[in-house]
């Protein structure tokens, strides 16, 4: 099941879906600045005629060939040469790329050269892109390099604009699928980078469709700090810890109607200490560690990969390995990173050398893009 998209965006839809999701008791987006958000990409001629699926988050992470790194857009999934539209006007290049990926050095980086009419291409690797007039560019990739009209050819030449609502080529052809889904995996990705060089979620601008599905805490471990070496916080078993701790949480999320599986939009976290004679005492208050309307950084999507998130670590009962590439996708959320009021860093962790010994639980908090919660706490003795 996972994400369905509507094939075209209209007032009258909008107030059917409105009026569904009070029936409901459903809500999409938040307050304040997402609301208006969302209210403006209800303006947006759609970027498909056709149902689509989210075959991947924007902050997904992700492990290719072992090189841990941000998927940094969002992969809206449709049959092979489905027209794809530009939903926004502005400047047009057309480029072919590839990737220069590694993990020692870590690096994941594109190397772009201008792809104009006549050329000979069979990369799935070709990516139109559009800046609007406030610096924003719309990058779409994975476009079939023979589907690409002459007209934006001739805009991308004479760097004149093409209009919201143009067809700008078709959905290439993939080679695999990603699972649990079987079918082949065919889709763009959509990648926006704001003028001032950030990376901004396009679910943001995008209707995502329905999605009633909360994300799944699997379980919570606890590392010690800058190592892989952990220990499963299960309730009902008296875990002790001391010195540096990493917590590390097992999620992942999916949407209606596909059954491909994502990371985590939002998670936060508190600590009480349970006392068994005044009840429960705050230890650290409500920290949130993620939040990703945007990326936490700029530049090259390998920074942080290894920080907010973990590729694996080692328990008593086996390895966990995380899964970002051909699925069914499971991810390790390092939830002592660091928080979105604070910034990221390998250094940070929790310790509990700073907090008294006895008793304590850990109210865990995650969240999707449409507000489904999942929460869940878990009990461990500090004992340093």
């Amino acid at each position: 099941m996972g994400a369905v998209f509507l094939c075209q965006v209209c007032h009258e839809t909008s107030k059917i879906m409105k009026k569904m999701h009070y029936l409901t008791g459903f809500l999409w987006g938040f307050a304040g600045l997402t609301l208006a958000l969302n209210a403006a990409s209800d303006e947006l001629p759609a970027i498909f005629k056709t149902r689509f699926d989210v075959g991947g988050q924007f902050y997904d992470y992700q492990n290719y060939h072992g090189v841990p790194y941000f998927h940094g857009g969002l992969d809206l999934c449709a049959p092979a040469a489905t027209d794809v539209y530009t939903p926004v006007t502005g400047k047009v290049r057309i480029s072919d790329y590839k990737i220069e990926a590694s993990a020692n050095p870590h690096r994941f980086i594109y190397t772009r050269k201008p792809f104009k009419k006549g050329d000979v291409s069979s990369t799935r690797y070709l990516e139109v892109a559009v800046t609007e007039n406030t610096g924003n560019i719309w990058m779409f990739r994975h476009i079939d390099p023979s589907s690409v009209p002459d007209e934006v050819f001739r805009c991308a030449a004479d760097r004149s604009e093409i209009s919201s609502g143009s067809m700008i080529g078709k959905v290439g052809r993939w080679l695999q699928p990603v699972l649990p889904e079987k079918g082949i995996y065919n889709h763009i990705h959509l990648e926006i980078i704001a003028s001032d060089g950030a990376y901004l979620n396009p679910a943001q601008f995008v209707k995502t469709g329905k999605d009633y599905y909360p994300p799944v805490i699997h379980s919570l471990y606890a590392a010690r700090h800058d190592t892989s070496d952990a220990i499963i916080l299960e309730n009902g078993t008296k875990v002790r810890l001391k010195g540096k701790i990493d917590l590390i949480a097992g999620v992942n999320d999916r949407m209606n109607h596909a059954a491909y599986q994502h990371a985590i939009y939002r998670a936060n976290w508190s600590l009480e200490r349970v006392n068994k004679d005044s009840g429960e005492l705050s230890a650290i208050e409500t920290r949130e560690v993620v939040r990703f309307d945007r990326l936490p950084f700029k530049g090259e999507r390998v920074q942080l990969s290894r920080v907010i998130y973990r590729d694996q670590i080692k328990t008593a009962k086996g390895r966990v390995q995380a899964n970002g590439n051909s699925g069914p996708r499971f991810f390790l959320l390092n939830l002592t990173s660091g928080t979105t009021q604070t910034g990221y860093s390998a250094d940070n962790c929790l310790d509990t050398r700073k907090l008294a010994n006895g008793r304590y639980r850990l109210n865990l908090t995650v969240e999707d893009k449409a507000g489904n919660q999942r929460q869940k706490s878990y009990e461990f003795i500090i004992d340093n």
